[in-house]
């Protein structure tokens, strides 16, 4: 019991160490260009640790603030389960009806409250995944519209109304919202941001369509009184990706809202829930040129069998490695002794070794942590 206390009483109660630990996880996310945005950490309602990184508008050099809001994708799946919920406690709806009942086009065996809790009481873990019941996102936005005979835009600004939010809203010309940002090498000048064009879908409470902020997101996960969260993910067609973290356990929540689609925001809130508990992590290493013995270069050469048809040759050239893909002679250039990285793209090869300390494998890492394993057939 006094293990307990003294855990909790130090993640109410941040320490300097961990919020530098936090800041250059992020800045190391950010220095990749595979984040920027905003990191929010909770316990309960109290916030213990929000920091912005990088910008909210890039050619403008606009900042982030408190009233920036993001595309936040399937988070959106929140608020409409709180509207749901709300709608039948004011005696609108029976949870326990089904949903053909209200949307007779649709076909399914699944009542309201089905849907909702996928009788695992998670609010988002079944919408849109069932293909029997025909079951999408969109229509729980149209059965909100069709129960309350609104536009689900005006029933969202009553929810915001209610919960006192500051910037949560599904469609209109917003200055707060953040441009999203693509980083990749789509000119053939290298890596580069590609500013994406702001979209609005036209879908009732489209993933596209609601957008909020970070400290909003805390009020609704409050409101819910929901248990384990775990929610990531990117859209598709916009520069936006986001991760919602919640544990019923210790009233931690975690949430991650980035203007980059690169989807690493689950992978930063676990190395920042990894920080809170004293856990090891993990952060990705600079693309940095690091100094290596030209001896160590031999040992990664060879063939790699990406699949049956294709193998990845490496080979060393004029004291630096390199590796063949297709028909392209590609430059691996070492961030650590046995990581090296590709200018053109954000890749890196990760060579590993047998208890023989033998390379018998690379990890091929496409801008993450962690990647696919192809073995080594041939030295």
């Amino acid at each position: 019991m006094i293990s307990f206390l003294a855990c909790k009483k130090e993640i109410e109660n941040l320490d300097q160490l961990k919020i530098e630990k936090i800041n250059s996880l992020a800045n190391r996310y950010l220095e990749l260009n595979r984040f920027s945005g905003v990191i929010l950490v909770a316990q309960g309602n109290t916030i213990i640790y929000k920091n912005n990184f990088g910008l909210a508008d890039y050619e403008n050099k606009i900042p982030f603030s408190n009233k920036t809001s993001f595309k936040i994708g399937e988070i959106s799946e929140l608020i409409i389960a709180d509207i749901i919920r709300k709608m039948a406690i004011k005696g609108k709806i029976q949870l326990s009806d089904n949903i053909t009942k209200y949307i007779p086009e649709i076909k399914s065996d699944l009542n309201i409250n089905d849907v909702l809790n996928d009788k695992s009481n998670s609010v988002v873990a079944s919408l849109g995944k069932s293909e029997s019941n025909d079951i999408d996102y969109n229509s729980l936005g149209l059965l909100i519209e069709k129960i309350s005979e609104k536009k689900i835009q005006e029933n969202i600004e009553e929810y915001s109304n209610e919960l006192a939010l500051e910037n949560t809203y599904f469609k209109k010309l917003d200055p707060y919202l953040a441009v999203g940002y693509l980083y990749h090498n789509y000119q053939g000048n290298g890596l580069e941001l590609q500013k994406l064009p702001i979209s609005n879908s036209e879908n009732t409470s489209s993933k596209n369509g609601i957008k909020s902020t970070a400290n909003d997101l805390i009020k609704i996960i409050s409101s819910n009184d929901t248990n384990n969260l775990e929610i990531e993910g990117y859209l598709d067609n916009d520069g936006f990706s986001y991760s919602l973290y919640n544990s019923s356990k210790n009233k931690i929540s975690i949430i991650v809202l980035s203007n980059r689609r690169h989807p690493v925001a689950k992978e930063i809130s676990n190395s920042i829930n990894s920080i809170l508990n004293n856990k090891e992590y993990r952060i990705p290493l600079a693309r940095k040129q690091f100094d290596i013995d030209e001896k160590l270069l031999n040992d990664y050469s060879g063939s790699y069998s990406l699949n049956e048809g294709m193998n990845l040759e490496v080979f060393v050239e004029n004291d630096s490695l390199f590796v063949m893909m297709g028909q392209n002679k590609v430059h691996l250039k070492p961030q650590s002794e046995n990581q090296f990285y590709m200018e053109q793209m954000d890749a890196s090869m990760r060579f590993l070794k047998d208890t023989n300390n033998v390379v018998n494998e690379v990890v091929l890492l496409d801008g993450f942590l962690d990647g696919n394993k192809i073995k080594r057939i041939k030295k």
